[in-house]
């Protein structure tokens, strides 16, 4: 159940998750869900854990199945797509996680009727369809686009050499931002200094050196050593967490085992899009400190050339196409 409100809410069409429940032999009373069933299950306040009888709330009748904040979106989702403007039945992948490379637009999905009365679905700059910008970057084909995205991703990801690349880049990555925090570094230098600093007094002390001077120094010492070590223990917190080898892979393994709208959304941070060239960043399980979301890139995976070609029905003409693909982290 927590599966079909997690797909819904990320936008895929309730067809989309019949399909995809099918092919895992998940059924429903021994046949594949009808429509009907599954928003009667994305409507049923139960699986988030409440029940009303004769107008009084409960809430330790049946376990929680979703929380509350997924089960409101979904159910904001729903009542959007009755009583609002229903777009065509198509998921469009690489919605909100691609932009413009020409002026830094997003990137949106377009549709249109071909002469045969077929629709035709496309991603198409926000800036030159609005005319915002005087962009030129010319609309490509949805399906074209999203095979060749994933398609670069899978056969990467899926190479041992790759894989490894990203694995060991992201743990020397980790280890440089660990090493070159310049507030710590110098907070501990200063503390080595200010107990150097004390224990020279208190041998000095020890000798019979005692005066209101050295009594005065030594307290403003030990008032600066507490300030410092609390100093210390703020910028340790701030550091990175390192993550240890199997974790790193455990994050893009996970990956791999996810349907492409998932992955997608787990794997990519940003795709910037141009006529020639794709440049694909992924997403990396380090950051640069946990009150910050700003991810490390820190290196390519790979540089490679895709040409592909495919004819346009009811025309004569073949399209050809060729990116240059970068991936990196």
């Amino acid at each position: 159940m927590r599966y079909i409100y997690e797909q819904y809410s990320i936008g895929l069409y309730v067809k989309d998750i019949i399909s995809f429940l099918t092919s895992k032999g998940v059924l429903h009373y021994g046949k594949p869900f009808k429509k009907t069933a599954v928003y009667a299950i994305l409507s049923n306040e139960r699986y988030s854990g409440k029940y009303y009888f004769n107008g009084e709330l409960f809430t330790n009748i049946y376990p929680q199945i979703v929380d509350s904040e997924l089960f409101e979106k979904v159910k904001t989702k729903i009542l959007s797509n009755k009583f609002g403007k229903k777009s065509e039945s198509v998921t469009y992948l690489l919605k909100d996680k691609i932009v413009c490379g020409y002026c830094g637009m997003s990137i949106i999905g377009e549709n249109g009727t071909a002469r045969n009365g077929e629709r035709k679905y496309y991603y198409k700059c926000r800036g030159r369809k609005s005319k915002i910008t005087d962009c030129h970057k010319q609309a490509i084909r949805k399906d074209v686009l999203e095979d060749i995205v994933l398609n670069s991703i899978l056969d990467e990801l899926n190479k041992p050499q790759s894989f490894n690349t990203i694995v060991n880049g992201i743990l020397q990555e980790q280890q440089r931002q660990a090493q070159s925090n310049t507030v710590f570094n110098l907070l501990k230098k200063e503390l080595r200094e200010t107990e150097n600093a004390i224990n020279n007094i208190m041998v000095a002390i020890e000798k019979g050196v005692i005066t209101n001077t050295t009594t005065k120094r030594l307290k403003e010492l030990e008032n600066r050593q507490d300030e410092l070590q609390r100093q210390i223990l703020i910028e340790q917190n701030k550091s990175v967490v390192l993550l240890k080898e199997s974790n790193i892979r455990d994050f893009y393994n996970r990956a791999l085992a996810l349907e492409p709208q998932l992955l997608i959304n787990y794997l990519i941070k940003q795709i910037k899009l141009f006529d020639d060239k794709i440049e694909i960043q992924f997403n990396a399980p380090i950051k640069v400190s946990p009150d910050s979301d700003e991810r490390c890139r820190v290196f390519s995976l790979c540089s490679k050339t895709v040409r592909l070609a495919y004819k346009i029905p009811q025309r004569a003409n073949i399209v050809k196409l060729e990116f240059e693909i970068d991936l990196y982290v």
